[in-house]
C-alpha cells in the first residue's frame, strides 16, 4: 500500500518492558489518529502471516513510525523484524517518516540512524510533549487528526474495560498462582544475572533464595560481604493480593543468606533505602511488576536485571566510601 494513503497514521515499535509507555502514547494518539499498536492489535494478526503483518505497517503502511528505543530494541524477535522493515521503509520512502524516542539517554543509538535525524529524549519531554510532537510529524506527512467520535470513544472504552476486567482476575485463584510463579521466576533470574556478573571476574557476589509456596515471605538476597540487597515478596493472605508487595531493600553491611547457618554478624547491617513494587498486568496480558507510583511495566527478567544493577551500584558507592556504617567496636 503506498505511503500517500496508508492504513495507519502511526505505527509504534517497542520492547515488551515498555508496553506501559507505548500504551499511554497509543491511548493519547488514538483519540484522533489510526495507530498500529501490537498488544491491542492482536486480533489483526489472527490467521495471518505474523511476520509479514508486523512488517507491513513499518515498511509502507503508516505515515509515521515511532520507535521507543532502549537496549535491546532491534535484537528481540519482533523488534528485529520491525527494525529491518523500518530501515528498508526509510531507504525506500524517506527518513522523515521515522520518529525516534530514546527512553534511556545513555543508550548507544543504532549505527544506521542518521546523525541529522531529530530524536527526542523521553526523560526530558515526557508523555504530553512526545504525543504533541508525534501529531505534528503526522501532519507534516499529510495526515490530519480526526475529531473524537462517540463510536471511537466507545471502542476505546471497550478495550479499557476488557483490560480492567482481565486485571481484576489477578486476584483470582488462577491469577494468584501466576503471581507466585512470577516471584519464583524473578528470583531465578536474579541468581542467573549475579552468576553472569561473577563470571565477568571483577566482583564476587553470593546470592541465595528462600522460596516456599504459601509462605508469607519469600526472600532472595545478594551480598559481597560488605553490603547487601534483599528482594522480599510479602503476601499476608494466600487468597488475595491485598497488603502484598515486592520490597527491595539495600543494607550497609554484608548479609547472611538463606542456608548460611555458619555465619554470624558482628554488627547487624542497617537498611539504607527501600523500593516497593506491585504485581502488574501488561496490555499484552503478561504478568510482571510496576514500581510504586510509576507506570512502567517490568517483566520479571527486566526487574531482575534492575535489582542486580542496583546492587552493583551499591557496591560501587561503598567502594567510593559513600556508604556509612557503624563500627563493630
Amino acid at each position: 500500500m503506498p505511503t500517500d494513503n496508508p492504513e495507519y497514521d502511526v505505527a509504534i515499535s517497542f520492547l515488551s518492558r515498555d508496553q506501559g509507555i507505548a500504551a499511554a502514547i497509543h491511548q493519547k494518539l488514538s483519540e484522533g489518529l489510526r495507530v498500529f499498536f501490537y498488544p491491542r492489535s492482536q486480533e489483526e494478526l489472527a490467521g495471518t502471516d505474523g511476520m509479514e503483518t508486523m512488517r507491513t505497517p513499518f515498511f509502507d503502511n503508516s505515515r509515521v513510525m515511532v520507535v521507543l528505543f532502549r537496549e535491546p530494541w532491534g535484537k528481540t524477535p519482533w523488534t528485529r523484524i520491525e527494525e529491518t522493515a523500518i530501515k528498508e521503509g526509510c531507504l525506500e520512502h524517506g527518513w522523515e517518516r521515522l520518529f525516534f524516542i530514546s527512553l534511556e539517554p545513555e543508550s548507544t543509538l543504532p549505527v544506521w540512524l542518521p546523525k541529522n535525524l531529530v530524536r527526542l529524549n523521553y526523560a526530558d519531554f515526557g508523555l504530553e510533549q512526545a504525543v504533541g510532537a508525534i501529531k505534528a510529524r503526522v501532519q507534516e506527512q499529510g495526515g490530519q487528526p480526526q475529531p473524537l467520535t462517540p463510536k471511537k470513544r466507545a471502542e476505546m472504552f471497550k478495550a479499557d474495560e476488557l483490560f480492567r476486567r482481565d486485571k481484576s482476575r489477578m486476584n483470582s485463584e488462577e491469577g494468584l498462582v501466576k503471581v507466585v510463579k512470577n516471584v519464583a521466576e524473578l528470583f531465578c533470574r536474579i541468581e542467573k544475572h549475579t552468576a553472569d556478573v561473577n563470571a565477568e571476574g571483577s566482583l564476587e557476589i553470593r546470592c541465595a533464595k528462600d522460596f516456599r509456596e504459601r509462605n508469607s515471605y519469600q526472600t532472595c538476597a545478594i551480598t559481597d560481604g560488605h553490603v547487601g540487597l534483599t528482594v522480599v515478596w510479602h503476601q499476608t493472605f494466600t487468597n488475595t493480593l491485598s497488603d502484598s508487595a515486592l520490597i527491595v531493600r539495600e543494607y550497609n553491611g554484608g548479609l547472611i543468606l538463606p542456608g548460611e547457618t555458619h555465619r554470624v554478624h558482628l554488627v547487624e547491617p542497617s537498611q539504607l533505602r527501600e523500593i516497593r513494587y506491585s504485581p502488574e498486568l501488561s496490555f499484552a496480558r503478561e504478568y510482571g511488576w510496576k514500581e510504586e507510583n510509576q507506570t512502567e511495566f517490568l517483566s520479571s527478567d527486566a526487574l531482575a536485571q534492575r535489582c542486580v544493577i542496583q546492587f552493583v551500584d551499591l557496591v560501587n558507592r561503598d567502594a567510593r566510601g559513600a556508604v556509612k556504617r557503624r563500627s563493630p567496636f
